[in-house]
C-alpha cells in the first residue's frame, strides 16, 4: 500500500506541468489573436509589443501559468487520493476474505470429517474451558457419553461404508435434538459426547437422555434394510463426579459401561457409587464362569510391513461368546473385569491362548510374532514376569516373538512400579509396544526411559488424517518421533488404500486395520494367510513362510 501511494504521488508534478503547458498555449493563442486583430504582421517584434502594450496579455503572462499549475496539482492530488482509496478498499476486502477463510479452516479442524459434529479434541477443549469457568462461578457442568449398542455387528455384516451411513444418521438425529442447548461431538468410533454447560439440575440429564433415546428409536433405513438403533448412555456432573475434564469423562464412560451391562439405557454416576453391589457380584460370577468354561475366544488381526508388503505379525484380540447375549466385544467386558478384580485371570487366559496360537502358526510354517494388550493391574504385579516366563516355556516359543502392548494411561498408573515390571519383561527378550500413542498424557521424559520397541499410532488420528491437517501433522510427528528414538511406528485402523498409501509416503513401518484384514478366528486367519501368500506369489511379490520375518524381531 505505501508503494502504491508513492507511485501515485509521483504523478503530481506531471499534472502540474500539464497545467503550465495549457497556460502557455492559451497565452500564445491570445497573443496571436491580439496581433492579427490589430491588423499587424506576425513578427517577433509585433508579438513582443503586444505583450508590452496590452495589460490583459500581461496579466495572462503573470497569473495564467500559476493558476493552471495549481489546477494540475489539484487534479493530480484528487486522482491519486481516489486511487489510494480504491486500493485501500481492495486491501481491506482481501484481508476480510483471508480472515474468513482462516476462520473456516480453523472451524474445519474442529469438526469430525465423517459426521460434521465437533471432534474429540474440540470437545475436550470446550469441556476444559467449561470446567474452569464453573470452578470460578460455583456452577455445575455435565457430560454424557453415548455408545451405540451392537454397532460392531453392523460393520462386520454390512461393511464400514454402511457403518458410516449409520453414524451420519445418528449424528444428524443427535444434532437436531440437542444442538441448541448442548455441544454434541463424535468422540470416536461409535461413541458420541454431549456437553451441558451450565447444568441447571441433575434432572436435566434424565430429560436429555430420554430425548436421545427417543431420537434413536426410529429405525435407520439402509437400502432395503431397516436397522433398529439403541445406545448406552452414561452421565457425570462436575464437581460431584470429577474435579477436572479427564476424571469427569472417565466417570461418564464408566457410567456408560454400567448402563451397557444393564442392557442399555441411561446411567448416572452417583456421589457414593459402590463397585461391589449385587449387580457387580452377578457380573463377576458370569465373567469368572466365562474364563473357566472357555466361553472366551481369541481373534487374530494381521500386521503388515508397509514397505515390504509382507505380513509381519498378528494382534491377539479377545471376545466373549456369551451363551445368551452372543458375541460381546472387549470394550463391553474388560472394564467389568478390571472393576471386579478378574483382570489378572483374564490377562493370563489371553496370554496363554495367544502364545499357544503363535506356536501353532510356527509349527504350520508361519513364524509370526504376536501382540497382546496388558492392563495396568497386570503390569503392577511384581510376579507377572515370572508367570510370563513360565507361559513362554510351556509352549516352547522364543520370547522375541511376543510383543506386549501397553497404553500410555497404563504406563502412568504407577510410573516406578510399572517401569520396574516392564524392564524385567523387556530383559526377557519380549518386545514392548506403546499402544494408542498420543491419546494419553504421559511425559516424554518418562517414555524415553522405557525399553520400548515400537509406538502404535491411535486410530482416531489415522482415520481423519486425509481430511484434517491437524491429524496428519500428529501422525507425521509421531512417525518422526518413533524413528528419532529408533522405534518402529505402527498405524492402527487403516480402512482405505488411500490411508495406506499416505502412511507409506510418511515412512510408517507397519500397519493394521480392516483394509488389511479384520480380526478373525485362528482357522479363518490361516485361510487368510494362505490367500495372502497365493496372491503375492501370483503378483511376483514376497510369499511363503520362509520369506516372512518376525513382527517382533
Amino acid at each position: 500500500m505505501p508503494d502504491v501511494a508513492r507511485t501515485l504521488r509521483s504523478q503530481l508534478t506531471r499534472y502540474a506541468c500539464y497545467g503550465v503547458l495549457i497556460a502557455l498555449a492559451v497565452i500564445v493563442v491570445a497573443t496571436l489573436a491580439t496581433v492579427l486583430l490589430a491588423g499587424e504582421a506576425l513578427t517577433a517584434a509585433n508579438l513582443l509589443d503586444a505583450h508590452r502594450d496590452n495589460v490583459g496579455l500581461l496579466v495572462l503572462d503573470l497569473l495564467l501559468p500559476l493558476v493552471f499549475a495549481l489546477w494540475g496539482q489539484y487534479v493530480g492530488v484528487l486522482l491519486s487520493d481516489r486511487a489510494i482509496a480504491f486500493a485501500r478498499d481492495d486491501t481491506r476486502r482481501l484481508q476480510a476474505d483471508r480472515a474468513l477463510l482462516e476462520a473456516r479452516a480453523r472451524r474445519a479442524d474442529d469438526l469430525d470429517a465423517l459426521t460434521g459434529l465437533a471432534n474429540r479434541a474440540y470437545f475436550v477443549e470446550r469441556l476444559e474451558s467449561a470446567v474452569a469457568a464453573a470452578n470460578l462461578s460455583r456452577s455445575r457442568v455435565a457430560v454424557m457419553i453415548i455408545d451405540l449398542d451392537g454397532f460392531s455387528e453392523v460393520n462386520d455384516q454390512f461393511g464400514s461404508s454402511n457403518g458410516d451411513r449409520v453414524l451420519k444418521s445418528v449424528a444428524r438425529r443427535l444434532d437436531a435434538a440437542l444442538s441448541e442447548q448442548a455441544l454434541v461431538a463424535r468422540f470416536g468410533g461409535d461413541s458420541f459426547a454431549v456437553l451441558l454447560d451450565p447444568l441447571r439440575s441433575a434432572e436435566v440429564l434424565d430429560t436429555v437422555a430420554r430425548r436421545i433415546e427417543h431420537e434413536l428409536e426410529p429405525p435407520c433405513a439402509l437400502d432395503s434394510l431397516s436397522l433398529n438403533l439403541a445406545g448406552s448412555i452414561g452421565g457425570a456432573i462436575y464437581p460431584e463426579n470429577g474435579r477436572d475434564s479427564h476424571s469427569l469423562l472417565a466417570a461418564a464412560e464408566g457410567a456408560m459401561h454400567r448402563a451397557k451391562t444393564q442392557g442399555g439405557g441411561f446411567a448416572l454416576v452417583t456421589a457414593r457409587e459402590s463397585l461391589h453391589d449385587a449387580e457387580m457380584h452377578s457380573l463377576s460370577s458370569e465373567l469368572r464362569a466365562a474364563i473357566e468354561e472357555d466361553q472366551l475366544v481369541l481373534h487374530l488381526q494381521p500386521i503388515v510391513d508397509i514397505a515390504a508388503d509382507r505380513v509381519q505379525g498378528v494382534e491377539a484380540l479377545v471376545r466373549w461368546q456369551h451363551p445368551r447375549r452372543g458375541l460381546i466385544m472387549p470394550g463391553d467386558f474388560i472394564p467389568r473385569a478390571e472393576r471386579s478384580g478378574l483382570i489378572s485371570e483374564l490377562s493370563n487366559w489371553v496370554l496363554k491362548r495367544a502364545l499357544s496360537s503363535a506356536a501353532d502358526l510356527h509349527a504350520a510354517g508361519w513364524p509370526l510374532g504376536i501382540s497382546v494388550n496388558l492392563s495396568a493391574r497386570t503390569l503392577l504385579d511384581p510376579h507377572f514376569p515370572d508367570a510370563l516366563a513360565e507361559l513362554l516355556a510351556a509352549v516352547d516359543l522364543p520370547s522375541r516373538y511376543l510383543t506386549v502392548e501397553i497404553t500410555e494411561d497404563t504406563l502412568m498408573a504407577d510410573q516406578q512400579r510399572t517401569l520396574d515390571v516392564v524392564t524385567r519383561v523387556a530383559n526377557m527378550g519380549v518386545h514392548i509396544s506403546i499402544d494408542d500413542f498420543g491419546t494419553g498424557y504421559s511425559q516424554l521424559a518418562y517414555l524415553k526411559r522405557l525399553p520400548a520397541s515400537e509406538i502404535k499410532i491411535d486410530r482416531s488420528f489415522v482415520e481423519d488424517m486425509l481430511v484434517s491437517r491437524t491429524d496428519l501433522s500428529i501422525v507425521q510427528a509421531t512417525i518422526g518421533l518413533a524413528h528419532a528414538l529408533e522405534l518402529r511406528a505402527v498405524a492402527e485402523g487403516i480402512e482405505t488404500e488411500s490411508q495406506a498409501e499416505r502412511l507409506r509416503q510418511l515412512g510408517c513401518d507397519y500397519m493394521q486395520g480392516y483394509y488389511i484384514g479384520r480380526p478373525m478366528p485362528e482357522d479363518k486367519f490361516r485361510d487368510w494367510l494362505g490367500a495372502w501368500d497365493l496372491y503375492h506369489a501370483s503378483a511376483g511379490g514376497p510369499a511363503g513362510p520362509e520369506t516372512r520375518s518376525n513382527h517382533s524381531a
